[in-house]
């Protein structure tokens, strides 16, 4: 720079790395002594920042002690006994690179200006190409490269987005050059498609064209948007769109490769910027993700250790870009992975350099942040560390998720909450845990509602959740909820503030439950909706109690004529009655009081308008997030939603009596009926008329059931699909077979008159009434169509939405992964069929 910047001010550079592109694109420096410069100054800085990380100092003296040594080569990315041997071979070829590159350059004293060189002029669309290039690009590529690649740059239009072209090296290995338009994510698709084809990157070079100089107030597209001062260039507008040169070695992993293989990978990434021109960024990044999971589910190496990544923010070297220095491990798909978590962060690559020692990466990479702005705030370079090691380890995780697309995605927008959080550096420090970024894989990937409706909305309960993954292995009791409510709602202050309490207390147990289902802890079938029901069974007890206190000090005790206290009974009906609860399952109730009279005052009512006011206040008291979540229906009660929400004893039974006006099916409902809240004495008097009303010995009313099944089917069941619920052989004929059986025969058995499915067929099976074989094919069936279900409401978040998705489509195979059947959808298909054929012929068979 002294002998040539006299006369070229070009060259005038004080980062060194940009100081040596300079002087090479400028003649002042061959080729291949700007490689030797460049490849010793990286490692050599490399080597130092290492020095200084083991020192906490300024020093650049290297461990004098053998063992020292052997220990800091280590750290460098050395393996074995001989590690600071190879390292000190490798330092010492650098050196004597180096010194001899300023021997021929500066061994004289007499150096004067060199001529500029004299070279023939490279056509005009070399020249053109070159001119948008950073000024290292020629010194790193020969002429006949960068002929090459300006061939392909002039092949580009908004029909063809990428050329890609392979050259076979020695070994097996591949020189593969990609040049394609500028698009943010772009370098992450690549190196994942890549991986996908089963290429390991030993070595690159990435490139992207400068932008033109624009107007402040437009931002230059593409992926690294920079405000560059420059002069206008003069080539014609349709090389004003920025393009890339991305030049890799690669080796494959297995198997030989010929070149129709990358006639395949130029479509797929074709595929894929296609989405990017189109807008479609993370459409492209999650579609990749799939396969790339796929690939990882693969190989053997998935559950090793989440190693360390060392991130060195650089903004000294470049005038225009942050630099990051990275040092890894090499692991499979590492470059992918690390892209990739910059692409998600928005973060702006506009050169790369890759490189390994020993079996450690060392790359670096020209950025900046989604303005074309380098990196400078120290909060912003803390989250830029924490978010990318964060995302980085996350997609190493993916094959671990049943929807690796929704869970990249999802965890995108959970780190950009974690960065909201005041202590959010206390929570990344449990986040980098490999079993919490592995549950969280799980987690996330579930279903886009579970995020958008239940998760996203959750964020206060999610983060205290995953810090502490190993509580979700243990259940809680009854009386541990009861207990904790208990407490939580004595501390508050006024109605209002009960409330508030009352439903963050059940939306925080809700998705403790969802999530130990969720993550594995549930494994014994039933045990979930246990959990579900005594949650719901405490809740429903906490309101009645809290808003009967509410109102007795408006209105006074209830009474019934003769002055006797007017007690109600809460009861369940359905899946709450049958402690049967599933996901997205609404609470199913009855409520039912003693009798007629009125209250004590100070406003005197009727016990009929008092208790009708407390079911209103308990409806309203209890919020849902969503439709059918924790919903409460008293759509059972008698005369439905024309009837009274409360309804005395006396209208009960003269509303179910076999004589009465209730229509058979709302009989057969009454079998899940069980009490759970209020007068205890009045619940067992209510169990014993339902008992009268539905257990006379009278045969269960076949021909009632399949009218009422057919209108189903009718009105409930596309045509051309299957419901997993009202489809013939669903979850309803199980559950009307097993009805129908314990009213045709719970009057000879107590024991058969169970509200719970499982447990009444347990019973039928033991007094005989079914066969051992019947009996398992039937429980079989049963535990299948409830996991199905579940799996269905927890994917789209709709109670209702029951449609087993074409078995050909991408959600089946979504749905296989999460009901354990990983990639083999035909045999969740084959179950299915078999599942549902065996229900009819049971219930044909047994019922007629």
């Amino acid at each position: 720079q002294l002998i040539h910047g006299a006369q070229h001010p070009e060259v005038r550079q004080r980062k060194t790395l940009d100081a040596l592109s300079r002087l090479a694109s400028s003649g002042f420096l061959p080729v291949a002594d700007y490689r030797v410069l460049t490849d010793g100054y990286i490692f050599l800085r490399t080597v130092e920042h290492h020095l200084q990380l083991m020192h906490y100092r300024q020093t650049s003296t290297l461990p004098a002690d053998r063992e020292e040594l052997a220990h800091f080569a280590r750290r460098l990315g050395f393996q074995g006994a001989e590690a600071g041997t190879q390292f000190l071979t490798r330092y010492q070829q650098h050196c004597k690179a180096i010194r001899a590159v300023y021997q021929r350059h500066l061994g004289s004293n007499n150096m004067k200006p060199n001529a500029d060189p004299q070279m023939p002029a490279p056509p005009p669309d070399v020249r053109r190409h070159v001119a948008r290039m950073d000024p290292s690009y020629t010194a790193t590529f020969s002429e006949r490269e960068i002929k090459r690649h300006a061939e392909l740059a002039a092949r580009l239009s908004d029909e063809n987005l990428v050329e890609v072209d392979a050259e076979s090296l020695d070994n097996g290995r591949w020189r593969v050059t990609v040049v394609g338009y500028d698009y943010l994510g772009e370098l992450s698709l690549i190196c994942g498609l890549l991986f996908v084809y089963g290429f390991t990157i030993l070595d690159g070079h990435v490139f992207t064209y400068e932008p033109p100089e624009q107007p402040p107030s437009v931002p230059a597209p593409g992926r690294r948007r920079l405000q560059r001062r420059r002069r206008a260039p003069t080539a014609k507008a349709v090389d004003s769109r920025r393009k890339i040169v991305d030049v890799f070695t690669v080796e494959p992993v297995i198997g030989e490769v010929t070149k129709n293989l990358w006639s395949r990978y130029a479509h797929d990434l074709s595929m894929l910027l296609g989405r990017l021109q189109a807008g479609q960024q993370r459409e492209a990044q999650g579609d990749l993700a799939k396969r790339v999971a796929a690939t990882l589910r693969e190989m053997t190496d998935t559950a090793a250790p989440l190693y360390p990544i060392d991130v060195e923010i650089d903004n000294e070297t470049s005038e225009r870009y942050t630099v990051l220095r990275i040092g890894a491990p090499d692991t499979v798909g590492f470059l992918y992975e690390f892209t990739n978590a910059l692409a998600l962060n928005g973060i702006y690559i506009a050169r790369v350099t890759i490189d390994s020692v020993g079996d450690r990466v060392h790359d670096v990479l020209y950025v900046t942040d989604a303005h074309g702005e380098k990196i400078t705030a120290p909060e912003k370079q803390r989250e830029l560390r924490a978010a990318t090691v964060l995302v980085k380890h996350f997609t190493h995780l993916l094959p671990r998720s049943p929807n690796p697309e929704s869970a990249l995605q999802h965890f995108r927008e959970f780190v950009g909450q974690l960065f909201m959080r005041p202590d959010w550096p206390d929570e990344l420090a449990s986040l980098q845990h490999p079993e919490v970024l592995g549950a969280l894989a799980r987690l996330l990937g579930v279903s886009d509602f579970l995020w958008n409706d239940f998760l996203r909305m959750q964020h206060e309960n999610l983060f205290p959740v995953v810090r502490d993954v190993d509580a979700l292995a243990t259940a809680k009791s009854k009386e541990q909820l009861q207990s904790e409510l208990k407490i939580a709602l004595q501390a508050a202050q006024h109605s209002a503030e009960r409330r508030d309490v009352l439903n963050a207390f059940k939306d925080r147990e809700m998705f403790r439950i969802d999530m130990r289902h969720i993550l594995g802890h549930i494994t014994e079938f039933g045990q979930f909706s246990e959990e579900l029901t005594d949650l719901a069974e405490v809740v429903m007890v906490a309101a009645y109690e809290m808003c009967d206190q509410e109102l007795r000090r408006q209105f006074g005790e209830p009474r019934l004529l003769d002055g006797r206290p007017c007690p109600l009974t809460v009861c369940a009906l359905g899946k709450f009655g049958g402690r049967e609860l599933g996901f997205a399952s609404d609470i199913e109730l009855m409520f039912v009081y003693a009798g007629s009279g009125e209250t004590t005052g100070p406003r005197v009512i009727t016990t009929a308008e008092y208790y009708e006011k407390l079911v209103q206040e308990i409806l309203s008291a209890i919020r849902s997030k969503r439709e059918g979540i924790f919903e409460l229906d008293l759509r059972l009660r008698p005369y439905g939603s024309a009837g009274p929400m409360a309804v005395s004893l006396e209208a009960f039974r003269r509303y179910f009596a076999p004589d009465g006006p209730a229509w058979n099916y709302e009989r057969q409902a009454l079998v899940k009926l069980r009490p759970v809240a209020g007068d205890e004495e009045l619940g067992r008097q209510v169990a014993t008329l339902r008992n009268a009303f539905i257990y006379t010995g009278e045969p269960f009313d076949v021909a009632a059931m399949r009218a009422m099944r057919d209108r189903q089917l009718r009105h409930l069941v596309t045509a051309g699909t299957i419901n997993a619920k009202y489809s013939p052989g669903g979850s309803v004929d199980v559950e009307y077979l097993v009805q129908g059986l314990q009213m045709t025969y719970g009057h000879r058995d107590p024991e058969l008159r169970s509200t719970n499915t499982y447990q009444a067929m347990a019973a039928l099976a033991e007094a005989g009434i079914l066969s051992p074989g019947d009996y398992v094919r039937l429980r079989d069936a049963h535990t299948f169509l409830r996991r199905l279900i579940d799996a269905l409401r927890m994917v789209r978040g709709n109670a209702k939405d029951l449609t087993v998705p074409p078995p050909d489509s991408e959600e089946f195979a979504f749905l296989a992964r999460r009901l354990g059947y990983g990639s083999d959808v035909t045999q969740l298909h084959d179950d299915l069929t078999r599942h549902m054929m065996e229900v009819q012929e049971l219930s044909r068979r047994l019922l007629g």
